[in-house]
Protein backbone atom coordinates (compact mmCIF):
# COMPACT_ATOMS: atom_id res chain seq x y z
CA UNK A 1 0.00 0.00 0.00
CA UNK A 2 1.23 3.46 -0.92
CA UNK A 3 -0.13 6.07 1.45
CA UNK A 4 0.48 9.63 2.58
CA UNK A 5 -0.12 10.93 6.10
CA UNK A 6 -1.87 14.28 5.94
CA UNK A 7 -2.49 16.79 8.72
CA UNK A 8 -4.63 19.83 9.38
CA UNK A 9 -3.18 22.46 11.71
CA UNK A 10 -6.40 23.75 13.30
CA UNK A 11 -5.18 26.86 15.11
CA UNK A 12 -6.30 30.13 16.61
CA UNK A 13 -5.06 33.27 14.85
CA UNK A 14 -4.11 36.48 16.66
CA UNK A 15 -5.16 39.40 14.42
CA UNK A 16 -2.19 41.08 12.71
CA UNK A 17 0.36 39.30 14.96
CA UNK A 18 2.43 37.79 12.17
CA UNK A 19 5.46 36.58 14.11
CA UNK A 20 3.36 35.17 16.96
CA UNK A 21 1.08 33.29 14.56
CA UNK A 22 3.94 31.94 12.49
CA UNK A 23 5.81 30.67 15.55
CA UNK A 24 2.63 29.07 16.87
CA UNK A 25 1.85 27.45 13.50
CA UNK A 26 5.32 25.97 13.25
CA UNK A 27 5.10 24.67 16.81
CA UNK A 28 1.92 22.80 15.90
CA UNK A 29 3.55 21.68 12.67
CA UNK A 30 6.37 20.14 14.71
CA UNK A 31 3.75 18.11 16.55
CA UNK A 32 2.37 16.94 13.21
CA UNK A 33 5.72 15.87 11.74
CA UNK A 34 6.61 14.11 15.01
CA UNK A 35 3.62 11.88 14.18
CA UNK A 36 4.99 11.33 10.66
CA UNK A 37 2.76 13.80 8.83
CA UNK A 38 3.98 14.42 5.28
CA UNK A 39 1.44 16.96 4.00
CA UNK A 40 0.43 19.71 6.44
CA UNK A 41 -2.36 22.25 5.80
CA UNK A 42 -2.79 25.59 7.58
CA UNK A 43 -6.00 27.68 7.70
CA UNK A 44 -6.63 30.65 5.44
CA UNK A 45 -4.40 33.72 6.10
CA UNK A 46 -3.01 31.77 9.07
CA UNK A 47 -0.17 34.20 9.81
CA UNK A 48 -2.26 37.38 10.18
CA UNK A 49 -5.96 36.73 9.95
CA UNK A 50 -7.90 39.27 7.88
CA UNK A 51 -5.86 42.18 9.19
CA UNK A 52 -7.66 44.82 7.16
CA UNK A 53 -6.65 47.74 9.38
CA UNK A 54 -2.94 47.04 8.80
CA UNK A 55 -3.10 45.04 5.63
CA UNK A 56 -0.43 46.91 3.70
CA UNK A 57 1.92 46.58 6.66
CA UNK A 58 1.53 42.80 7.07
CA UNK A 59 1.46 41.93 3.36
CA UNK A 60 4.57 40.23 1.96
CA UNK A 61 5.87 39.05 -1.38
CA UNK A 62 6.49 35.36 -1.97
CA UNK A 63 10.18 36.01 -1.30
CA UNK A 64 9.38 37.46 2.14
CA UNK A 65 10.10 36.11 5.63
CA UNK A 66 6.93 33.99 6.02
CA UNK A 67 7.54 31.83 2.95
CA UNK A 68 11.23 31.74 3.88
CA UNK A 69 10.46 30.41 7.38
CA UNK A 70 8.01 27.85 6.01
CA UNK A 71 10.56 26.76 3.42
CA UNK A 72 13.20 26.29 6.12
CA UNK A 73 10.79 24.12 8.12
CA UNK A 74 9.79 22.12 5.04
CA UNK A 75 13.43 21.56 4.13
CA UNK A 76 14.37 20.45 7.65
CA UNK A 77 11.54 17.91 7.91
CA UNK A 78 11.18 16.96 4.26
CA UNK A 79 7.46 17.77 4.33
CA UNK A 80 4.85 19.59 2.24
CA UNK A 81 3.12 22.72 3.60
CA UNK A 82 0.00 24.35 2.16
CA UNK A 83 -2.16 27.28 3.20
CA UNK A 84 -2.82 30.92 2.40
CA UNK A 85 -1.35 34.30 3.37
CA UNK A 86 -1.66 37.98 2.49
CA UNK A 87 0.59 38.73 -0.46
CA UNK A 88 1.86 42.16 -1.43
CA UNK A 89 0.97 42.65 -5.06
CA UNK A 90 3.86 43.72 -7.26
CA UNK A 91 2.62 46.23 -9.84
CA UNK A 92 4.51 45.99 -13.09
CA UNK A 93 3.06 49.12 -14.70
CA UNK A 94 4.55 52.04 -12.79
CA UNK A 95 3.36 54.67 -15.26
CA UNK A 96 -0.09 56.13 -15.86
CA UNK A 97 -3.11 54.90 -13.93
CA UNK A 98 -4.19 51.52 -15.33
CA UNK A 99 -6.77 48.89 -14.29
CA UNK A 100 -3.92 46.99 -12.65
CA UNK A 101 -2.92 49.99 -10.54
CA UNK A 102 -6.52 50.68 -9.51
CA UNK A 103 -6.95 47.15 -8.13
CA UNK A 104 -6.19 46.54 -4.43
CA UNK A 105 -2.54 46.13 -3.48
CA UNK A 106 -2.86 42.62 -2.03
CA UNK A 107 -3.73 39.07 -3.03
CA UNK A 108 -5.01 36.25 -0.87
CA UNK A 109 -2.22 33.89 -1.85
CA UNK A 110 -2.55 30.11 -1.74
CA UNK A 111 0.86 28.46 -1.53
CA UNK A 112 2.40 25.01 -1.46
CA UNK A 113 5.99 24.31 -0.36
CA UNK A 114 7.71 20.96 -0.82
CA UNK A 115 11.05 19.99 0.72
CA UNK A 116 12.12 23.60 1.11
CA UNK A 117 11.05 24.85 -2.31
CA UNK A 118 7.97 26.73 -3.44
CA UNK A 119 6.12 24.10 -5.45
CA UNK A 120 3.39 26.45 -6.60
CA UNK A 121 1.03 29.30 -5.83
CA UNK A 122 -2.47 30.30 -6.83
CA UNK A 123 -4.21 33.51 -5.91
CA UNK A 124 -7.79 33.32 -4.64
CA UNK A 125 -10.17 33.94 -7.52
CA UNK A 126 -13.51 33.94 -5.66
CA UNK A 127 -13.40 36.75 -3.10
CA UNK A 128 -16.10 37.23 -0.48
CA UNK A 129 -17.60 40.31 1.15
CA UNK A 130 -15.00 42.86 2.35
CA UNK A 131 -12.22 40.87 0.68
CA UNK A 132 -13.21 42.52 -2.59
CA UNK A 133 -12.15 45.89 -1.19
CA UNK A 134 -8.74 44.75 0.01
CA UNK A 135 -7.67 41.97 -2.38
CA UNK A 136 -7.17 41.76 -6.11
CA UNK A 137 -8.65 38.64 -7.69
CA UNK A 138 -6.45 35.87 -9.02
CA UNK A 139 -6.70 34.78 -12.64
CA UNK A 140 -5.61 31.14 -12.63
CA UNK A 141 -7.04 27.82 -11.46
CA UNK A 142 -4.63 24.91 -11.79
CA UNK A 143 -3.37 22.08 -9.58
CA UNK A 144 0.11 22.26 -8.06
CA UNK A 145 2.48 19.48 -9.11
CA UNK A 146 4.46 17.75 -6.37
CA UNK A 147 7.49 15.49 -6.53
CA UNK A 148 6.28 13.22 -3.73
CA UNK A 149 4.43 10.25 -5.21
CA UNK A 150 4.06 12.43 -8.35
CA UNK A 151 0.92 13.91 -6.83
CA UNK A 152 -0.99 16.95 -8.02
CA UNK A 153 -2.67 19.03 -5.34
CA UNK A 154 -5.86 21.01 -5.92
CA UNK A 155 -5.60 23.97 -3.53
CA UNK A 156 -8.88 25.72 -2.67
CA UNK A 157 -8.92 28.95 -0.65
CA UNK A 158 -12.03 29.24 1.55
CA UNK A 159 -14.88 30.87 -0.43
CA UNK A 160 -13.75 29.14 -3.62
CA UNK A 161 -15.28 25.99 -2.15
CA UNK A 162 -18.73 27.46 -2.87
CA UNK A 163 -18.00 27.25 -6.61
CA UNK A 164 -17.92 23.60 -7.73
CA UNK A 165 -16.26 24.68 -10.96
CA UNK A 166 -13.01 25.48 -9.13
CA UNK A 167 -12.52 21.97 -7.75
CA UNK A 168 -13.82 20.39 -10.95
CA UNK A 169 -11.38 22.30 -13.17
CA UNK A 170 -8.45 21.22 -11.00
CA UNK A 171 -9.73 17.64 -11.10
CA UNK A 172 -9.95 17.71 -14.89
CA UNK A 173 -6.42 19.13 -14.96
CA UNK A 174 -5.10 16.15 -13.01
CA UNK A 175 -5.48 16.87 -9.28
CA UNK A 176 -5.06 13.76 -7.13
CA UNK A 177 -6.37 15.29 -3.91
CA UNK A 178 -8.09 18.47 -2.75
CA UNK A 179 -6.85 20.75 0.02
CA UNK A 180 -8.84 23.70 1.34
CA UNK A 181 -7.54 26.43 3.65
CA UNK A 182 -10.48 28.15 5.34
CA UNK A 183 -11.52 30.81 7.82
CA UNK A 184 -15.19 29.85 8.17
CA UNK A 185 -17.29 31.48 10.92
CA UNK A 186 -19.78 29.65 13.11
CA UNK A 187 -22.90 30.73 11.20
CA UNK A 188 -21.63 29.02 8.03
CA UNK A 189 -19.95 25.93 9.40
CA UNK A 190 -22.73 23.48 8.47
CA UNK A 191 -22.84 24.49 4.77
CA UNK A 192 -19.02 24.43 4.71
CA UNK A 193 -18.92 20.84 5.93
CA UNK A 194 -21.53 19.74 3.40
CA UNK A 195 -19.77 21.51 0.52
CA UNK A 196 -16.37 20.13 1.56
CA UNK A 197 -17.67 16.56 1.51
CA UNK A 198 -19.55 17.22 -1.73
CA UNK A 199 -16.39 18.46 -3.49
CA UNK A 200 -14.72 15.18 -2.48
CA UNK A 201 -17.59 12.94 -3.63
CA UNK A 202 -18.40 14.67 -6.90
CA UNK A 203 -14.72 14.63 -7.95
CA UNK A 204 -13.90 11.26 -6.33
CA UNK A 205 -10.89 12.79 -4.56
CA UNK A 206 -9.63 12.87 -0.95
CA UNK A 207 -10.07 16.26 0.70
CA UNK A 208 -8.15 17.84 3.58
CA UNK A 209 -10.49 20.62 4.78
CA UNK A 210 -8.75 22.87 7.33
CA UNK A 211 -10.52 25.63 9.25
CA UNK A 212 -9.38 27.92 12.08
CA UNK A 213 -10.67 28.29 15.65
CA UNK A 214 -10.97 31.26 18.03
CA UNK A 215 -12.55 34.66 17.51
CA UNK A 216 -11.79 38.14 16.24
CA UNK A 217 -13.73 41.39 15.87
CA UNK A 218 -15.70 39.89 12.99
CA UNK A 219 -16.71 36.37 14.01
CA UNK A 220 -16.24 33.23 16.08
CA UNK A 221 -14.62 30.30 14.30
CA UNK A 222 -15.62 26.75 15.30
CA UNK A 223 -12.90 24.68 13.64
CA UNK A 224 -14.57 21.38 12.71
CA UNK A 225 -11.77 20.55 10.26
CA UNK A 226 -11.74 17.07 8.75
CA UNK A 227 -10.08 14.76 6.25
CA UNK A 228 -12.17 12.61 3.93
CA UNK A 229 -11.56 10.09 1.17
CA UNK A 230 -13.08 10.14 -2.30
CA UNK A 231 -16.26 8.42 -1.08
CA UNK A 232 -16.81 11.16 1.52
CA UNK A 233 -15.86 8.86 4.39
CA UNK A 234 -14.37 10.80 7.29
CA UNK A 235 -10.81 9.70 8.09
CA UNK A 236 -10.20 12.25 10.85
CA UNK A 237 -12.11 15.18 12.34
CA UNK A 238 -11.63 17.97 14.86
CA UNK A 239 -13.84 19.73 17.36
CA UNK A 240 -13.84 23.40 18.33
CA UNK A 241 -10.41 23.57 20.01
CA UNK A 242 -6.91 23.99 18.69
CA UNK A 243 -5.47 20.67 17.59
CA UNK A 244 -3.60 18.74 14.95
CA UNK A 245 -5.58 16.03 13.18
CA UNK A 246 -3.98 13.37 11.01
CA UNK A 247 -5.45 11.16 8.32
CA UNK A 248 -3.68 8.49 6.32
CA UNK A 249 -4.77 8.51 2.69
CA UNK A 250 -4.33 5.24 0.82
CA UNK A 251 -3.21 6.47 -2.62
CA UNK A 252 -3.82 3.11 -4.26
CA UNK A 253 -7.40 3.07 -3.01
CA UNK A 254 -7.80 6.72 -4.02
CA UNK A 255 -6.92 5.79 -7.61
CA UNK A 256 -9.40 2.92 -7.56
CA UNK A 257 -12.15 5.26 -6.33
CA UNK A 258 -11.43 7.63 -9.24
CA UNK A 259 -11.76 4.69 -11.63
CA UNK A 260 -15.13 3.62 -10.21
CA UNK A 261 -17.88 4.54 -12.62
CA UNK A 262 -17.35 7.17 -15.32
CA UNK A 263 -18.39 10.40 -13.63
CA UNK A 264 -15.94 12.65 -15.42
CA UNK A 265 -16.22 10.89 -18.77
CA UNK A 266 -20.03 11.08 -18.71
CA UNK A 267 -20.17 14.85 -18.29
CA UNK A 268 -22.08 16.77 -20.98
CA UNK A 269 -19.93 19.85 -21.69
CA UNK A 270 -22.02 20.34 -24.84
CA UNK A 271 -24.97 21.17 -22.56
CA UNK A 272 -23.39 22.67 -19.44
Amino acid sequence: MTSIITACIQMNISPCSKHENLDHALSLAEEAVSKEAELLVFPEVFSTGFCYERIEEVAETVSGPTIEALSDFSREYGCILAGSMIEKREIKDKGAISPEKRAPSQYNLGFCIESGKLAGIRRKVQLYGPEKKYFASGDSIAPIRLQKYRLSLGLIVCNELRYPEVARKMTLDGADLLVSAAEIPDFYIYPWRIMSISRAIENQLPHIACNRVGKDRYSTYPGSSFITDGWGRILAKAGKEECVILGEIDLDEARKIRQTGSILEDRRPDLY
